[in-house]
């Protein structure tokens, strides 16, 4: 009787090992499927939505319906590649154009665009007033100083006052003016003047290397006397204010 218990008690604790190994297996300790980490279902850069196009993707390549077609579609508004082809709403897709400014932004007046009057004043004294105004269809440039000529052999035209450079080009949309002061004689050095009642005006292009087309002419409401050495004109100016007490 004794070795009948024995031999049952080690069945019976064989019994509870085995049960307490199968339990262990269970839970995946010995590397089983049932202990491993789901698999990620959906690779972080592929979009949750059809269509949608990842942050990261600068192609917009979404396998969906975004191909550009839509200004607010995602793979429009990239601007990694440029790929947002298409009939695409976006402004930002073609490059700006610069304003044409009503005719060539280069083009310089001449005589043959330009009215041109030549007016004394009283202050300052022995100073004349040049005013050209464009009468072509076209905005034109009055580019640097003009050339100025009171008589027809007058050796170079009169001195130019570097102190008066405006700050940008002065550029006449049609009917607008442009302003010049011309000093025709300074203290008396004992030079004899000569008396003009016309005066001739040439235009520099854009490149300031000498006059361009034809001069503008025109004459004087009186006589007045120039000493050619003393002369000085200034720079083209926008505003007569600049140089009304030049």
């Amino acid at each position: 009787m004794r070795t009948t218990f024995r031999i049952a008690a080690a069945a019976t604790s064989t019994l509870v090992a085995a049960l307490a190994l199968t339990a262990c297996g269970g839970d995946g300790s010995d590397g089983s499927t049932s202990a491993e980490k789901p698999a990620a279902s959906t690779p972080v850069d592929t979009p949750a939505t059809p269509g949608q196009t990842p942050a990261g993707d600068s192609k917009g390549s979404g396998t969906g319906t975004g191909s550009g077609k839509s200004a607010g579609s995602s793979s429009g508004g990239h601007t990694g590649s440029g790929s947002g082809s298409g009939s695409a709403a976006n402004p930002g897709g073609k490059s700006a154009k610069k304003p044409s400014g009503g005719g060539s932004s280069d083009a310089s007046c001449t005589g043959a665009t330009v009215k041109l009057t030549a007016t004394p004043v009283t202050r300052p004294i022995n100073h004349v007033l040049l005013t050209v105004t464009n009468t072509g269809s076209t905005r034109c440039n009055a580019y640097y100083a003009p050339s100025v000529a009171f008589f027809g052999d007058q050796q170079s035209p009169v001195a130019v006052d570097k102190d008066t450079i405006p700050q940008a080009v002065v550029s006449l949309s049609p009917g607008a003016s442009a302003y010049a002061m011309v000093r025709t004689q300074g203290e008396d050095d004992g030079s004899k003047p000569r008396n003009s009642t016309r005066v001739s005006v040439y235009f520099q292009g854009k490149d300031d290397n000498g006059s361009t087309g034809s001069a503008a002419h025109a004459s004087l409401t009186k006589s007045i006397a120039v000493v050619e050495s003393q002369a000085m004109v200034t720079y083209w100016q926008s505003d007569l204010s600049t140089i009304d007490s030049w």
